[in-house]
Order: structure tokens, then sequence, then C-alpha cells
């Protein structure tokens, strides 16, 4: 199954799981960073110095973080699955305690995030701000 690797501003495993992209076509990753003691997911890229976090209304910006990584040898398979208004599946990707793994389509990217349920939403980051998200699609462990 997936597993996280840690490491640090542009520097993005062979492994990665490819999550999203840029409205240029670069890839998108996703990225988990402490963020006053909740390891929170956002986003990563090799065009980013540092992961790009979702975090109390802005685009937090962490040198050193996680990345999410599915080696050639895992069992099992991740996949993504529609959702809205904070639902996640049973088997979805959870960070911490009510925090999963989510991404959304945003100005012609597809961005990955953090999905709250407390909050009922997904939040993204484009452009050094936060946006919320009803829409989303959730990381779910599949086998």
């Amino acid at each position: 199954m997936a597993v996280w690797k840690s490491t640090n501003g542009s520097s993005i495993p062979k492994d990665a799981i490819r999550a999203g992209y840029e409205k240029d076509g670069t890839p998108l990753f996703i990225a988990r960073a402490d963020m006053n003691g909740i390891m929170t997911p956002g986003k990563c890229s090799v065009e980013l110095n540092g992961a790009h976090i979702p975090f109390d209304g802005k685009e937090e910006i962490v040198p050193y973080y996680d990345v999410l990584v599915l080696p050639f040898t895992s069992n099992g398979f991740l996949d993504w699955q529609k959702a809205s208004n904070g639902y996640v599946p049973c088997n979805a990707y959870e960070t911490a305690g009510g925090i999963y793994i989510g991404r959304a389509f945003h100005h012609g990217s597809l961005v990955p995030g953090k999905i709250n349920v407390d909050h009922s939403c997904a939040y993204i980051t484009y452009g050094g701000e936060e946006f919320r998200v009803e829409t989303y699609e959730v990381l779910t462990k599949e086998k």
C-alpha cells in the first residue's frame, strides 16, 4: 500500500503518486505537513519550492514535508471517488482525525488538498490563497 516519504523543496520521489496538474500540465503530487500538530495534506511539485498546504485561510509553504508514494512492489491500489459537502467513504485515506486527502478542479487545474469533515468541504490552494470547495474527489484505499 502507499507510504509517506520525507523530502524537501522541489525534490519529488520517483514513485510519488500523481494526483493532479497545474493549468500548464505540470504534475502535482500529494504532500502532507505538520500544521500545529495536525498532519495536513496539500500539493507539491518539481516546480514548487516546498509543500503548499491549505491552512487557516492561506496557502502555507512548508519546506520539509512528506510525499505519498506507491512503491512498485505494493499490494492493493488507490482510487478517487466523487463526493461533496464533507462526505468521505469508509475507505478514504485519512491523514489525521477527520482530515482526508482530496482534490478538486480550480481554474483549469486539478489540485490536491484536504477534506475536513467537520467543515463539510474540501480545501485547496491556488495562487497563494486557500479555497473552500464543496464538490471534490476523495482518495480511497482499494483492496
